[in-house]
């Protein structure tokens, strides 16, 4: 939903910058962004993973400091570095803009070439904030909690090592769906409709609904059909039969390794992101050029 928040109501005097080293226009985003900042008496600082990739003249600091100090951070890379930074920003409520150094983008919505033109508008504070929940599980061995995952996209349990199908049983609000063979199963926010869950064949949902969408991955059964269920629904997923073993991933990024008997309880996180969004961005205008939603279009009045 969009919502304000502490961008819209101070203005912007520090920025802070996360990014993927190994992005070879690393170097030319932050000059950009530099420059502009200097130029408009913004401090800028960066994390201290662009160790070596940032000009000397911008202080170098661990995460959590920066995120202390800064009105606003901005990530330079492709989705993933987005991700990584949305679960650093934690509960702080600092925006979050992406700049997409990478391929696709989908949420590294402002190219390199627009940088100059989409900082002047957050600096003059033409921009809103779009709150995105994210999804959070607990992992429960024995009657024990031994683990927990959040993301901003999805959290996905798949297979381990070896090709072999995990025997589950899917619980929602208590209700037992059944139990099915699969590769395994996605839990998704609404942000993370259009990643591994659309690959999955699941459904793509508008960004600000509040829900959570499950996914069966290749499930041996007919009538394990993807879900879009309501945000406070209680998901569970008991692992009855692993294998070689189980592993739950968040964002594509941190890993847990799970074993048989494990449940796993799913719901929305506390945890919320505030994405940097202009008067022109549209849920709708990004499914269209990102994703190449319908395809070519014929010009009206062009021969048949």
């Amino acid at each position: 939903m969009s919502s304000p928040g502490k961008g819209d109501m101070a203005s912007i005097t520090r920025i802070g910058l996360f990014g993927n080293p190994r992005k070879t226009d690393l170097p030319r985003a932050v000059q950009m962004i530099a420059d502009q900042c200097t130029a408009a008496g913004v401090e800028v600082f960066a994390s201290e993973d662009l160790v070596g990739g940032v000009p000397s003249s911008i202080p170098l600091m661990p995460n959590q400091e920066l995120i202390e100090k800064v009105d606003l951070v901005i990530a330079l890379g492709g989705d993933g570095t987005m991700l990584r930074a949305g679960r650093v920003l934690g509960l702080s409520g600092v925006p979050l803009m992406g700049v997409n150094l990478g391929s696709l983008g989908y949420l590294t919505d402002v190219p390199l070439d627009e940088v100059p033109s989409a900082l002047k508008m957050v600096l003059a504070g033409k921009f809103h904030l779009e709150t995105r929940s994210r999804v959070y599980c607990s992992v429960w061995r024995q009657g024990k909690k031994i683990a927990k995952a959040s993301a901003l996209n999805d959290l996905v349990v798949n297979m381990g090592p070896l090709p072999r199908a995990l025997d589950m049983e899917l619980l929602m609000d208590g209700d037992s769906l059944g139990r099915f063979l699969g590769d395994g199963i996605i839990v998704s926010t609404p942000t993370g409709s259009t990643a591994y869950n659309l690959s999955a064949g699941g459904p793509i949902c508008q960004s600000t609904v509040d829900c959570l969408l499950v996914a069966p991955i290749c499930p041996h059964s007919l009538g394990m059909r993807p879900l879009i269920v309501a945000g406070d629904t209680k998901i569970e997923l008991i692992l009855h039969e692993t294998g070689e073993g189980a592993i739950l991933t968040a964002d594509g990024q941190k890993t847990h390794v799970l074993a048989n008997g494990d449940r796993l309880a799913f719901q929305e996180a506390n945890r919320e992101v505030n994405l940097v969004k202009f008067p022109q961005s549209s849920f709708y205008r990004v499914l269209r050029h990102k994703l190449n939603w319908g395809g070519t279009t014929r010009r009206s009045g062009s021969e048949s």
